[in-house]
């Protein structure tokens, strides 16, 4: 059968080459992590430009997709209806997008660059002008550039299945930009595609449970260990894969919406009950910080201030992460662009889950500066002693209900990585199959075996404390990523182009 044609060549490489990985780090975490975090450092101190360069490009190149004559395209050609609806679309889309990160960093991230700002912003530890840095960069971090990334992919792949009636797969893409039939190269962009995303995703997820962990320790005194990160990665492995199995329209829909119901609850509860005057304020200003300063905010470099690791540690990773993240993560999002056209597919992708990030920042990290700022809690030197995983939970302890709030954050941690997993799954079942469609379903089996991978992979570097280390791979694997985005990209535009002329084409038969 056809749903069975495994692509052996993409899919038995990519796992070896995983195994190996995992291998070293378990074996030799602490010679791998010390290679990685040279590798990072002197590829952020070379190549950092890169890669906030390609993001710039990558925002500037989706507006102009967005605003541009190629924005009156209909996806699936003019009489093409969607096949969800816009909540669904959207809930999708943000919940793939935010993975744990979201959920983490919210808080943690804003006390950092308030307490450790970088020496290009020009302000002081801890002052006034470091809270509106803080938070205003968070915002920018979490929101259009890495939507703008996955859109302008999702775009690309929307494109070449629905109005060029090609498979959604990296072969008929990568065809249109290079002008020419290359089944190798597809072959080895496949390969890398599964290898970087089972790491990618089994990072993420070996982050969350060490949250979880933390939490369960909070909740209930039952110290965090090997133990609990493996019930916790068997829970997260089930209702992501099964999710994953009942496809796009059944599972992923149900979960998203859920997802997106316990976010906005959480956010107007923070908001009723926090410091809801201070937060205002912090993040109006914040806001208006960031538009004044969208793209310097992207190109924060360590020019004549060589000590100065902020941009490494940070926008580097972040920037090189969701390159690796944006061409499969599109390939989802392209399912959903089916009905639209290229304008408003891509001004709601990128706005809508980007105002909400904003908005989620700007209520929690508003509360964790709060804090600090107010003398209530020394949150910075708890994150210092206990790690930010322990730290969120003081900080939510804190509402009226706190343990309830925390068993509802600690729920969302759940399905909120289960959104983004699932998509990952499948797009990874997909690409390692021969000749699938737009409206094909990946093999059941291929899915439950990539879900069962990065559980096990996430598992297995948490237990082994290997997961530090695996960190600096965002950045080497995010710049060859960053040559495969580029022609993705291309490939967007030249499609866009032939839609135009087709459908002018079409046009100038009906008016004669």
């Amino acid at each position: 059968m056809k749903n069975t044609n495994i692509n052996k060549a993409a899919f038995w490489p990519a796992l070896i080459c995983l195994a190996v990985l995992v291998g070293a780090g378990v074996f030799a975490t602490d010679a791998l992590g010390s290679l990685l975090n040279t590798i990072l450092y002197g590829m952020a101190d070379r190549a950092g430009w890169f890669f906030e360069l390609f993001a710039i490009i990558c925002v500037i190149l989706t507006l102009v997709l967005a605003l541009s004559k190629y924005g009156n395209i209909k996806i699936g050609g003019p009489d093409a209806k969607p096949d969800f609806k816009t909540w669904n679309w959207i809930t999708m889309s943000l919940c793939g997008g935010i993975g744990t990160g979201l959920l983490f960093w919210a808080m943690g991230e804003p006390i950092f660059h308030f307490m450790t700002p970088p020496v290009a912003a020009g302000v002081e530890a801890g002052s006034r002008e470091a809270a509106i840095f803080s938070i205003s960069q968070t915002m920018w971090n979490w929101s259009i550039p890495q939507y703008c990334m996955y859109t302008i992919c999702a775009v690309a792949f929307a494109l070449t299945a629905y109005n060029m009636k090609k498979p959604l797969a990296y072969g008929p893409v990568l065809d249109t930009a290079i002008g020419k039939r290359s089944s190798k190269l597809e072959t080895v962009v496949h390969s890398l595609t599964i290898f970087t995303m089972c790491g990618a995703v089994a990072c993420s997820m070996g982050v969350g449970l060490m949250q979880i962990g933390a939490g369960v320790e909070y909740l209930t005194g039952l110290k965090t260990g090997a133990g609990v990160w493996l019930v916790v990665a068997v829970i997260i492995t089930v209702l992501f894969t099964v999710s994953c199995v009942s496809g796009i329209g059944t599972g992923l829909k149900k979960l998203s919406s859920f997802t997106t119901i316990v976010f906005i609850g959480m956010l107007i509860y923070v908001c009723i009950l926090g410091p809801s005057t201070f937060m205002a304020k912090l993040g109006t200003e914040s806001f208006a910080h960031l538009l004044d300063n969208m793209f310097s905010k992207t190109a924060i470099l360590n020019t004549m201030a060589d000590g100065d690791n902020w941009a490494a540690d940070w926008i580097i990773q972040y920037w090189a992460s969701f390159i690796v993240y944006a061409p499969i993560l599109g390939m989802f999002l392209s399912r959903m662009a089916k009905g639209r056209t290229v304008r408003s597919f891509i001004l709601v992708n990128v706005l809508a889950p980007s105002i909400f990030c904003m908005v989620w920042i700007a209520a929690f990290g508003g509360v964790t500066l709060h804090m600090q700022s107010s003398g209530t809690f020394d949150i910075w030197n708890a994150v210092n002693t206990t790690g930010m995983e322990s730290t969120i939970f003081y900080i939510l302890s804190s509402f009226p209900l706190g343990k309830v709030l925390i068993a509802v954050f600690l729920v969302s941690i759940f399905t909120s990585f289960s959104t983004m997993a699932d998509p990952v799954a499948a797009a990874l079942a997909t690409i390692s199959t021969h000749g699938f469609s737009v409206d094909d379903e990946a093999p059941k089996k291929l899915k439950i075996l990539f879900g069962v991978i990065m559980g096990a992979i996430a598992y297995v570097l948490v237990a082994s404390g290997g997961v530090g280390s695996v960190k600096g791979m965002w950045v080497i694997i995010g710049f060859p990523i960053a040559f495969i985005m580029a022609v993705i990209i291309i490939s967007a535009f030249r499609n866009a182009g032939k839609s135009i002329k087709e459908e002018d084409y079409m046009l100038d038969k009906v008016e004669k």
